[in-house]
């Protein structure tokens, strides 16, 4: 029942999200403190994103350099800062520790199914560059590596990572909105 659950989610993952957002802004009670020390967290998961759109060939080739050379998910990594970064600017206490909670049980099940996909897909490949390059958070290991390859903004924009940004400035709004109101 549970790993159902976590499927269905994990498949529907922008439509959960857009589902949260409103009890997130009933409850959000931002302030110039929270949004200050959210924003810059919001803005590192963005450039995480970025920097990982400029380098991914979705399902064309196992994407090895850039940021998958320091974890094979950066995008899941920015959208992990992206969210945690709105929870803090939202100044409801619960909130971080809510999204932490919600975030990695729905990306587990989505890592999990991207995983087995990529193996059955990509084989030795991917077997091999899964046993050297960590899962979501760099470690120092990784850190110390060499980040070879060439970031391309025309995969940004192929990526379409300007609907995240329309979603971030959305969100930073309706929050400064709501700062303002109170």
């Amino acid at each position: 029942m549970l790993k159902a659950l976590k499927n269905i989610i994990s498949h529907n993952r922008i439509l959960t999200s857009v589902v949260l957002v409103i009890p997130f802004l009933f409850f959000a009670r931002p302030g110039l403190l929270t949004l200050s020390m959210g924003l810059p967290v919001i803005l590192l998961g963005e450039a995480i994103r970025i920097y990982a759109s400029g380098y991914i060939h979705k399902d064309k080739e196992i994407t090895m350099d850039g940021p998958y050379s320091l974890t094979r998910n950066p995008l899941y990594l920015g959208n992990f800062f992206l969210g945690l970064g709105f929870s803090i600017a939202a100044g409801n206490i619960f909130f971080p520790i809510v999204f932490i909670i919600l975030f990695f049980f729905i990306y587990h099940a989505t890592i999990e199914q991207e995983e087995a996909f990529l193996s059955n897909k990509f084989g030795e490949v991917y077997a091999h560059y899964k046993a050297k390059t960590s899962r979501f958070f760099p470690t120092p290991s990784s850190i110390r590596n060499s980040v070879k390859g060439t970031f391309r903004w025309e995969l940004v924009k192929k990526h379409r990572e300007y609907n995240t940004w329309i979603g971030i400035l959305i969100g930073i709004l309706l929050l400064v909105v709501k700062f303002l109101a109170v």
